[in-house]
């Protein structure tokens, strides 16, 4: 077991070659033990090697796994075969690949998450009774990710930023390992800073009472390292989720989900568990992370043909969205599609993948399949994409931002509430409705139409990046400021009610 625990810490670090080489040597010598083959599986999976993973989940009956896995190999049908042979217990797994499902639609998720939020119907709820108005509020913020993560550009817009004169803010760092250079960042913005992966379901909901809590912040969903069962005991008067998940929780404890009018229009509200407070701008900001490059010229000026591309992970390629991608590279017989996503890591996987898209009526001969690394390089590739394509119907989130930030304009089509809507808003913040179709022919039509005037799209790119600096998508002091007056209005109106 000395091997499978390095292992494990290897894993906890990043440092996957390192995981994998003494789980195998590990499994090798304990070839009978589930756990450390378990355990080897996810090394392979976090990296880039999805199908020796579902070899191993698929040996010791980890069907759960085994669908998530199936669902990030482009198989939908086969993930949700896999979740039904697991059982009827609802697990995180099955709620996060649900989101990605595209033949689930809005109610049937919805009721989804509701019964998974049930089992928590019996918890006991802590007691309020402190309806003061005016008071400075206290502001709890609950995270696994408060370190390098991909959230850490839209976290610290609104933390920098935060008013501070008239709330006192708290955070609870659910994150394993070591802190690492952003954890030092957040703890220069916190009035009070607590690390809470000891502490039980129970304990923890007490420390966030006697902290005088007032609203508290879920920033995980169903993310790993996410303490909604601590949600479920209302340890705070007032409860939104926001950022990290993207859709309800299905808790009836946590009282808002955080968005816009873009995100969640009029009427989308019956996709929630959760009541919806929209902000005003946008639901989101963007802190651009340091070292991204400067956006190069249009590629296909100089190379002669088109670039679509799509940096966003796996799970999001679906056959709907393959078969739309398809269709664009049939209308235009020179352009190319690039994809990059850590699964094209496998030679395996980059073989799979040709065949699904030759099934979908694609040539997978025009698509290049890679994963860059680090994430500097990464960014330096949008340099080579003329237009990014969103997939559907969950939308892309980070990228988004990143292929917009690089100059590179993204066609998205607007699907589910809210998971299918990042698009549009992050877009429609920048000024680029026209870039958000509503069904499947208008996508295509759009991506076509986006490449017919190289001169148009060379100047759209060359400004893209100032546009959106000057967007509400950046200007970060005034998101926090609506961001705050939205939590004082959640508190105001719970003080007013019975």
């Amino acid at each position: 077991m000395i091997l499978c625990n390095r292992g494990l810490a290897a894993l906890d670090i990043g440092d996957f070659a390192g995981a994998i080489d003494r789980l195998e040597r590990a499994a090798t010598l304990a070839p009978s033990i589930p756990a450390i083959r378990h355990n080897l599986a996810v090394a392979y999976k976090f990296a880039g090697r999805p199908q020796a993973a579902l070899a191993i989940f698929t040996s010791i009956g980890a069907s759960d796994d085994a669908a998530t896995l199936r669902a990030d190999l482009f198989d939908h049908a086969g993930a949700r075969a896999e979740f039904a042979a697991a059982g009827g217990k609802i697990s995180a797994n099955r709620l996060f690949v649900a989101n990605y499902d595209p033949k689930i639609d809005e109610t049937s998720l919805r009721a989804l998450y509701a019964q998974w939020g049930a089992q928590f119907q019996s918890v006991t709820r802590r007691p309020h009774t402190r309806r003061s108005p005016a008071k400075r509020l206290a502001v709890g913020f609950m995270s696994p990710d408060l370190r390098e993560h991909s959230m850490s550009a839209f976290l610290w817009a609104l933390l920098e930023h935060f008013p501070r004169g008239d709330a006192t803010l708290v955070a609870y760092a659910n994150h394993p390992g070591a802190d690492d250079a952003w954890t030092a960042r957040y703890r220069t913005v916190f009035h009070k800073w607590r690390r809470t992966t000891r502490e039980d379901d129970d304990t923890l909901a007490r420390l966030i009472e006697e902290d005088g809590i007032d609203v508290l912040i879920d920033l995980a969903g169903h993310t790993v390292g996410n303490r909604l069962a601590v949600f479920a005991r209302k340890p705070a008067p007032v409860q939104a989720t926001w950022l990290g998940y993207g859709g309800t929780t299905g808790l009836a404890a946590i009282d808002w989900f955080i968005g816009d009018e873009r995100l969640v229009p009029p009427g989308g509200e019956a996709s929630f568990v959760e009541r919806v407070w929209r902000l005003p701008h946008t639901a989101f900001a963007y802190a651009p992370p340091e070292g991204m490059p400067e956006v190069r010229p249009l590629p296909a000026c100089a190379r002669g043909h088109v670039t679509f591309g799509c940096f966003s992970r796996s799970i999001r390629l679906n056959e709907p969205t393959l078969r739309a991608w398809a269709g664009i590279l049939a209308r235009l017989p020179s352009a190319r599609l690039a994809l990059n996503t850590r699964v094209f890591e496998e030679d395996a996987t980059r073989t799979l993948f040709a065949r699904r898209f030759a099934e979908y009526g694609g040539d997978p001969a025009r698509v290049d399949l890679s994963h860059t690394k680090p994430q500097s390089v990464t960014w330096a590739a949008y340099g080579d994409v003329d237009v990014a394509l969103d997939p559907f119907p969950h939308n892309a989130g980070a990228t988004t931002f990143e292929a917009l930030w690089m100059g590179v304009p993204v066609v998205s089509k607007r699907d589910r509430i809210p998971l299918g809507r990042f698009g549009a808003s992050i877009l429609g913040a920048c000024g680029l409705d026209d870039w958000v179709v509503d069904d499947v022919d208008a996508y295509v039509n759009r991506a076509v139409a986006a490449v017919s005037d190289l001169g148009e799209l060379s100047k759209l790119r060359a400004g893209l990046r100032m546009r959106m600096a000057n967007s509400p998508l950046c200007d970060h002091a005034a998101f926090a400021g609506d961001f705050a007056e939205a939590l004082r209005s959640m508190w105001a109106a719970y003080c007013s009610s019975n």
